[in-house]
């Protein structure tokens, strides 16, 4: 899809990170834009700082009511909606069997059914106006597999299960909309930080088992399971290496929608990872036979 001045998109978890370096692409193309956030006050300076043409909603995207008042506000001020980037997401982590219900149902209520209530909220009206492009945000968690992250890894796998199934019926129903699954890879987020800022004081003395957290769901392991795990913690340091601008990621992620691409990742290198997880997949359905 071209994108051009005149434009309307709309960017749910707009107010920082990835969502808010689109918004700041796009407006740079002088497309105007509608902001989501959770973060009412904070979604709201990004809003001001991007100037005329810009308006914030605080909304929840996990409630589908909030999401549909979204897109009524976005009609309202605007009159069209050309683009929809269902970015919001949150995560848990830990063993599966230790992260709690609420935890579930709080990670698959944003990262999922927050994806699902854009869809609802928003295709229609681009089937309406017969042109459209909706970007769904997902991560190489969502292609690759890991350990000690199921919630999250578990609904960007299922985003993009609906960004697939959403381009096929669209091709069919809708051909003049497209949909693209974003698989970022590390980019320097708050999210990310949060991660690696956590996990950076344990490998500052280098040592093979560095001391145990007090605090969180790995205080709760026993000694020698800490011992096993505890190597796995020099991943989070080639994330934090390898992380990358918001900016540049946004400018990757426009680009893909003007081409019409279905999939889009920060980090292309690490795709070997995706297809190792599929050939492992498929060896064992063909060893069944």
């Amino acid at each position: 899809m071209k994108l051009h001045s005149g434009q309307v998109a709309v960017v749910t978890g707009a107010a920082n990170g990835i969502g808010r370096a689109v918004a700041e692409a796009l407006r740079a193309r002088d497309i105007r834009v509608v902001l989501a956030d959770l973060e009412a006050d904070a979604v709201a300076e990004v809003a001001a700082a991007l100037g005329p043409d810009t308006l914030s909603v605080p909304i929840d995207v996990a409630d589908a009511a909030q999401v549909r008042r979204l897109a009524d506000t976005t009609m309202e001020r605007f009159g069209r909606v050309d683009l929809v980037f269902n970015n919001a997401g949150t995560a848990a982590g830990g063993p599966v069997w230790a992260v709690e219900p609420e935890e579930w149902q709080r990670v698959w209520g944003v990262n999922v059914q927050g994806v699902v209530n854009g869809i609802r909220a928003f295709v229609p009206l681009m089937i309406a106006a017969g042109r459209g492009h909706v970007v769904n945000t997902s991560s190489l968690a969502g292609v690759t597999t890991g350990m000690f992250n199921a919630p999250y890894a578990a609904t960007k796998h299922a985003v993009v299960s609906l960004t697939e199934t959403l381009h096929g019926e669209l091709s069919v129903l809708a051909p003049g909309i497209g949909a693209t699954v974003v698989c970022p890879g590390p980019v320097d987020t708050r999210m990310l930080r949060s991660i690696t800022e956590g996990i950076e004081p344990l490998l500052a003395d280098g040592d093979s088992t560095p001391p145990q957290p007090t605090e969180g769901w790995l205080a709760s392991l026993a000694p020698d399971q800490w011992a096993r795990f505890a190597p796995a913690l020099g991943a989070v340091g080639q994330l934090a290496a390898e992380a990358i601008p918001a900016a540049r990621a946004a400018e990757m992620i426009l680009a893909a929608v003007e081409a019409d691409r279905l999939y889009v990742t920060t980090h292309p290198h690490w795709a070997p990872q995706a297809s190792d997880r599929v050939a492992a997949i498929v060896a064992d359905m063909q060893a069944s036979a």
